[in-house]
């Protein structure tokens, strides 16, 4: 049984609903700028660095842009129509309009997660080694995309007629689905992705030929998205206390929070492993090497003709080693940058051949450099 509010609820006091929503509009300033600034970062290196957006680029800039929607829409609803403030404060026709404004934010919020989703599928079709893994990126591309379909169907439609969903006198004949049950389904759809996402490359990280020091950089890389799945987590739980609150309008505001969080952290995470070669030159070569080799595979129809197993591992290694900073030998060590550098520079002169039987030094050993310790 549902009770009505307790007006003497210290969350109540004069001022304090003001506060609350102003928390909500600095985390959506703060989270949307690191956001946008990542995928601009990105873009640049991407773009002017590597000189090769991809598909996948494309896809991060349309989850920014929507983004920026996003944020715009919590900061006229908190400004307009008093977003997150308590149904006692808030007029008949504030509430209508925070319900229509809630259908927009959750059908943008679901493109964001979904476009996010999308675009790490396709770095992993990059990487794809074997016609298995490509149809399982290929297929969770697909379910994404149906998913957010019948998303953008179902919010609209949830009500017959729509206008019935803020009737608050119960005087508009018609119907409506579960909304609750909805939106529940689709936010553990959302959180069984982000297991599916961080699971399915498991087996291309433990085949690539590389120290075990690497793989656990690459497995720290793809790791990042359980931070955004934690984000997803608590604004689940954010939804359920929702559904049981006394206070709906109220209560609405943990979980716009929590959405805002979740997608910056989702651009975030997503985003970093492409920045590596903004800051390294050895990175760089690496990266344009690899997108060469995946263009040239792709123009001859989707196979690795004439690579081996290992060389297409390699390409894969390439794109993937980002946090790994240094390599080791011995007690010796020299960075990725320095091992370019070598790699750059001719090799020594040998030494002339002054006569028969005129001892020689010892020929030059070359620099001992990165990609011959693959």
């Amino acid at each position: 049984m549902v009770h009505a509010p307790n007006l003497l609820d210290p969350k109540y006091a004069p001022g304090a609903e003001q506060a609350r929503q102003d928390v909500m509009v600095g985390v959506s300033v703060a989270m949307t700028l690191i956001g946008v600034t990542c995928v601009a970062l990105r873009v640049y290196t991407r773009g002017f660095i590597v000189r090769n957006m991809g598909a996948e680029d494309w896809t991060m800039i349309g989850a920014a842009v929507l983004t920026i929607v996003f944020f715009l829409e919590l900061i006229v609803g908190a400004k307009e129509f008093k977003l997150g403030f308590s149904g006692m404060s808030i007029t008949p026709e504030e509430m209508a309009s925070n319900l229509k404004l809630i259908l927009a934010v959750v059908v943008v919020y679901k493109m964001i997660m979904t476009l996010i989703k999308i675009s790490i599928l396709m770095i992993y079709l990059r990487l794809a080694v074997s016609r298995t893994f490509a149809h399982l990126c290929k297929a969770t591309i697909c379910l994404l995309a149906a998913y957010q379909l019948v998303v953008i169907i179902v919010v609209p439609a949830q009500c017959t007629p729509l206008h019935k969903l803020w009737d608050f006198t119960g005087q508009v004949p018609g119907h409506c689905i579960n909304a609750n049950a909805f939106y529940h389904a689709t936010s553990a759809f959302h959180i069984a992705m982000d297991i599916w996402i961080l699971v399915l490359p498991l087996r291309l990280i433990l085949r690539i030929p590389r120290p075990p020091r690497e793989k656990i950089a690459l497995f720290v890389i793809f790791g990042l998205g359980i931070v955004s799945m934690i984000a997803s987590i608590v604004r689940l739980q954010s939804l359920r206390l929702f559904t049981l609150s006394n206070d709906p309008f109220y209560d609405s505001l943990p979980i716009n929070t929590w959405s805002m969080v979740e997608v910056n952290i989702g651009i975030l995470c997503a985003s970093i492993p492409t920045l590596k070669p903004l800051v390294s030159k050895a990175q760089r070569h690496r990266t344009k090497n690899a997108m060469l080799k995946y263009s040239g595979k792709k123009n001859a129809g989707g196979e690795w003709p004439g690579d081996s197993k290992v060389a297409i591992l390699k390409t894969g290694k390439d794109i993937l080693i980002s946090l790994h900073p240094s390599t080791m030998k011995g007690e010796g060590m020299k960075t990725m940058d320095e091992e370019w550098e070598l790699d750059d520079r001719p090799p020594p002169v040998p030494p002339k051949d002054d006569g028969f039987g005129t001892i020689q030094d010892p020929p030059p050993k070359y620099p001992d450099m990165a990609h011959n310790k693959i």
